[in-house]
């Protein structure tokens, strides 16, 4: 048997794909980051072969076989970031402590055998870390540095690979070296810290403002599709069911591994909340038509057929403005579309087979079995069974084959969802 409490909470709960989450934020961040950090790490790897070139033309004075292992030993380092994030392509959460990881065991060779002097490049890990936004991994970035730094000192103290008039004892090395260069490193990560924390806080604020105005936005939605609803005679609910339809099959086509380029988070998001804008058109049709208890004339139904052409316009004068070009345009393939069928015959354009966009395609089967599951003004509602039985019918003439086949296959996730908003509107109305 099927969870119906899980089910209820998978598709009723459609406004949290809809909020701009902090999480997701510093996810993608991550993301990002990681690619960041291995440019830029690649770039000094390529600064480093640079130098290393002119110290083998005697440009610099350091010795060869050190600086030929620094070389060696800082290229695997500062390539490494290249080979998980761009050629094995990991993106898991711990490749910025791996990268973090490799900026600190650079500097602590750097410190090893080339110099005590240059401090900047202490930092080197801890800036790397500060792209992620992440107070933690910017302490666990100060501890490496430090640790670097100091190991690194002390190496080449006893290995004698560094020669500093200042640094003959390892008192010195300590207290002149060592010590002031924790200090500085500990300060210019509290520093990076500070920041980071602040953009964290900046960036929290902006989340929620734009989870406000994405609630502002769905409500706005939700409204129109209500007023369309009331004026079409509904007994309520269409809108409810049909979005959770959507889903549904939406969610079953993405986890079976069908438009994976397609199917991204920004688009089940964005066709969450363009599902219930397919029948806005329908507020431009006269009541006398679309409350007609008994068959529609010819001439009645094509005037019913120019919802679909003026809901795709309607959805273009109100949703034109929004920054989001991507949910206007799927609203709007939605709206115009979502009465073309999979064999060319539909309307408003005739489109056929995959012309037809993926969202209209989607929406179609789960508006007709609404339509044929709901009591309209003109007929009662057909029994489920029939309405499956209608939907299998018209696989490969007026749905795309594919759909309707995991559209039966989900068909008690559906039935379920049927009954309960079903047995909700029940009870809201009494």
């Amino acid at each position: 048997m099927l969870n119906k409490n899980k089910i209820l909470k998978e598709v009723l709960s459609l406004e949290e794909g809809n909020i701009l989450h902090h999480g997701d934020i510093l996810k993608e961040n991550e993301k990002q980051a990681n690619r960041t950090v291995a440019k830029v790490m690649a770039t000094t790897f390529l600064i480093f072969t640079l130098v290393y070139i002119l110290n083998l033309l005697d440009v610099f004075v350091i010795k060869h076989s050190i600086m030929t292992t620094a070389y060696i030993g800082s290229s695997c380092l500062l390539l490494l970031p290249m080979v998980h994030t761009f050629i094995l392509k990991i993106d898991k959460g711990y490749i910025k402590y791996l990268n973090v990881l490799s900026a600190a065991l650079f500097v602590t060779l750097l410190s090893a055998t080339l110099t005590y002097h240059v401090v900047v490049i202490y930092v080197y890990p801890i800036a790397i870390a500060s792209l992620y936004f992440s107070k933690k991994l910017n302490i666990v970035a100060t501890a490496l540095a430090v640790v670097g730094v100091s190991v690194g000192q002390l190496l080449a103290f006893y290995l004698d690979t560094i020669q500093d008039d200042n640094f003959v004892e390892l008192y010195n090395t300590i207290v002149w070296g060592i010590i002031p260069r924790a200090m500085v490193l500990t300060a210019v990560a509290i520093i990076f810290t500070m920041l980071c924390s602040r953009t964290v806080s900046l960036l929290s604020n902006l989340t929620r403002a734009a989870g406000e105005l994405s609630n502002y936005h769905e409500e706005m939605v939700m409204g129109f599709a209500t007023l369309v609803e009331n004026k079409d005679g509904s007994t309520g609910g269409h809108i409810k069911r049909t979005t959770a339809y959507v889903k549904l099959l939406a969610k079953e086509l993405k986890r079976r591994g069908y438009y994976k380029d397609v199917l991204t988070k920004d688009y089940m998001r964005n066709l969450y909340m363009a599902a219930p804008m397919h029948d806005i058109g329908k507020i431009s049709i006269p009541d006398v038509i679309l409350q007609k208890p008994g068959k529609l004339t010819p001439e009645e139904f094509d005037t019913m057929k120019t919802h679909s052409v003026r809901g795709g316009e309607i959805v273009r004068e109100t949703f034109g403005h929004l920054e989001n070009e991507e949910y206007t345009k799927m609203a709007y393939e939605v709206a115009r579309y979502h009465h073309e069928k999979w064999n060319g015959k539909g309307y408003p354009e005739g489109l056929k087979r995959k012309e037809i966009p993926l969202c209209a395609r989607i929406m179609a089967i789960a508006d007709v079995f609404d339509a044929l599951s709901e009591k309209r003004c003109y007929r009662e509602a057909m029994p489920l069974d029939k309405c499956f039985e209608i939907i299998l019918e018209g696989s490969g003439q007026d749905f795309d084959p594919l759909l309707v086949e995991i559209f039966m296959d989900i068909r008690e996730k559906v039935e379920e969802v049927h009954h309960s908003i079903n047995n909700k509107e029940d009870v809201g109305g009494k």
